[in-house]
């Protein structure tokens, strides 16, 4: 009878030092790979900060090219303008900032804290408004093709209030366009919104929400914890007759299921980076703005790196513990066995 109890406390055992590994990867997961502060952190070890201006480029376009009451100019604007635009105006620690403001909103979002996410315009705007918008505009013009001559009149009776093309004014002609540039700039921030949604609230709280199946598998990755807990009762149940029984079956799991963490944390890099990215990429599983999905997906192996990191700490702590108590166990004194009970 005691050798399978045995028999069964090994095989739980077993089970207690696969099941703790994988919960200890899935726990991290879920608390690193939903905040915002994680994706901040691999964007500037990535220098994916940098990469700002062509994601607000892309929704500035769509957006821009919506708005039926657009000024003409922002309208004409293709998604390279817009990048030069954005990269002209904003200053590096600008840009940071509004992607810290995104990341905040999308995780906001997708921890249930906010029915939609968006990109703030106002760092944008605001520098549109004054010496630098003048700057661009006149920058993004000298980039165009010379102005023929009915583009030249169409700028003489209202400049970018009518439907024109852009071109690259003669320079003797710039002095006198001044003045509409700067009318136009101020017509443009008001066009311009304050924010652009990039994940709309139209589904939120409905049955068709796609957070509810995201929050339905975090619901599950926190109760995992129960299962090796569930796993060292069998372990006692079926072995534990002493201190020294109690010692040596915990002990041993618990060492093995902490090296294989920390082994996991050393080299596992790869294969949770991958994982991630399937996610991210995957629309389906994790409701992600489509402009920030290539970013993302560039972070994964950064964000593999930070939830890997605690998997390692808490399994070397439980390493040493596991370590411990097998030592101890190794200086009591075990019970005798009556060699005439049934064994």
């Amino acid at each position: 009878m005691r050798t399978l109890g045995q028999f069964f406390a090994a095989l739980c055992a077993i089970l207690f030092v696969i099941s703790t590994v994988i919960v200890l990867l899935l726990i991290n997961i879920e608390a690193k790979a939903f905040s915002s502060a994680t994706y901040k952190q691999a964007f500037a070890d990535k220098r994916l900060y940098e990469r700002m201006p062509s994601i607000l480029a892309t929704a500035l376009t769509s957006t821009m090219g919506q708005n039926i009451n657009a000024v003409p100019f922002l309208r004409a604007l293709n998604p390279q303008d817009w990048q030069d635009t954005i990269s002209m105006l904003l200053p590096p620690e600008e840009l940071q900032a509004t992607t810290d403001l995104a990341l905040d909103s999308t995780f906001d979002y997708l921890n249930g804290r906010s029915s939609s996410a968006v990109i703030s315009l106002l760092p944008l705007k605001t520098q549109l408004a004054g010496p630098s918008g003048m700057n661009m505009v006149l920058q993004i013009l000298s980039l165009q093709p010379a102005c023929t001559a009915e583009q030249l009149t169409q700028m003489a009776l209202g400049l970018l209030g009518g439907e024109i093309a852009l071109c690259n004014p003669p320079s003797e002609a710039v002095g006198l366009m001044t003045p509409f540039i700067q009318s136009q700039l101020q017509t443009m921030t008001t066009i311009i919104p304050n924010e652009v949604t990039i994940i709309p609230g139209t589904l939120s709280g409905t049955p068709q929400d796609p957070r509810i199946r995201l929050n339905t598998v975090r619901s599950a990755i926190k109760l995992t914890p129960f299962l090796p807990v569930l796993l060292l009762f069998a372990i006692t149940l079926f072995a534990v007759r002493s201190l020294a029984d109690w010692l040596t079956w915990w002990g041993w799991p618990f060492m093995i299921a902490g090296v294989s963490s920390v082994l996991i944390g050393l080299v596992g890099s790869p294969l949770v980076g991958w994982i991630l990215q399937l996610f991210v990429t995957n629309q389906g599983t994790i409701p992600i703005p489509p402009v920030l999905v290539s970013s993302l997906a560039e972070t994964t192996s950064a964000v593999a790196g930070q939830i890997l990191a605690p998997v390692m700490i808490q399994g070397a702590i439980l390493g040493i513990v596991g370590l411990g108590m097998a030592i101890l166990a190794m200086f009591l004194p075990r019970p005798q066995i009556d060699p005439f009970l049934p064994q």
